[in-house]
């Protein structure tokens, strides 16, 4: 009884928020979905392509990874091509990003038989070397964490921990990577572009990038469910 008189004392706005907070989480989620949904399908379907066989359109190709100069990783401070770095904060019981950056320099595919360039900034980079770091229980940022932020000149105005963590990927020179997208030539130069509807990079074999896709598939698929939810109730709250 007390559960109802409050719902029913909610103000309108409220429940309009709350329908438009569950059409977003839906429409988002869905697009979401759909698209890694679709990854999937594209990825497994895509037979693999030398390099020396390049034509126009999709391909799933494999080589080593080599790129113009090195760049150093933040955290680990290792030479690499290619490095992201995420820190979170849980705060209200769930893990907020506070930095998120990543930096690439040019690349490009070789396997012995051709060569390939890629466009690392615009993939869906999918790594499992990673560097995966706690910043524990601390009322301020570790030493560490200050030193990698200090390195980034990146300052968080709402780090307060006390629950800090934050991890690092990256692939370095001679790396063996494995790439979906679409393959255009420029100048006689062989490019994959993100001009189709799937651009990944991977160090994972195939199998395991289609599973990955999959898990973040039914990942959307939930917040469309608890955004379809939010919808059906504000709408019972509205014609009621």
């Amino acid at each position: 009884m007390v559960q109802s008189a409050l719902v029913a004392s909610l103000p309108p706005i409220v429940v309009i928020s709350a329908l438009a907070a569950g059409a977003i989480s839906a429409g988002l989620g869905g697009w979401f979905a759909l698209r890694a949904w679709r990854t999937a399908r594209l990825i497994s379907s895509t037979p693999p392509t030398a390099l020396s066989g390049l034509t126009p359109g999709l391909h799933e190709v494999q080589g080593a990874v080599h790129g113009e100069r090195a760049l150093t990783s933040p955290l680990t401070e290792r030479p690499c091509l290619y490095w992201r770095l995420i820190i979170e904060q849980r705060r209200q019981n769930k893990w907020e990003t506070l930095v998120d950056r990543k930096e690439c320099v040019t690349t490009w595919l070789d396997d012995g038989g051709g060569r390939l360039d890629i466009d690392v900034s615009a993939a869906d980079v999918i790594l499992t070397r990673a560097e995966h770091v706690s910043g524990g229980i601390y009322g301020v940022p570790s030493a560490e964490l200050t030193a990698v932020l200090a390195r980034l000149e990146e300052t968080p105005a709402n780090l307060q921990g006390p629950y800090v963590r934050y991890r690092e990927e990256c692939f370095l020179q001679g790396d063996r990577l494995h790439a979906v997208g679409t393959v255009v030539e420029t100048e006689g130069t062989w490019r994959m572009r993100p001009e189709g509807d799937v651009y990944v990079l991977s160090d994972r074999d195939e199998s395991e990038v289609v599973r990955y896709e999959e898990r973040m598939a039914l990942r959307w698929g939930g917040v469309v469910a608890i955004g379809l939810g939010v919808l059906a109730w504000s709408g019972l709250q509205l014609l009621g």
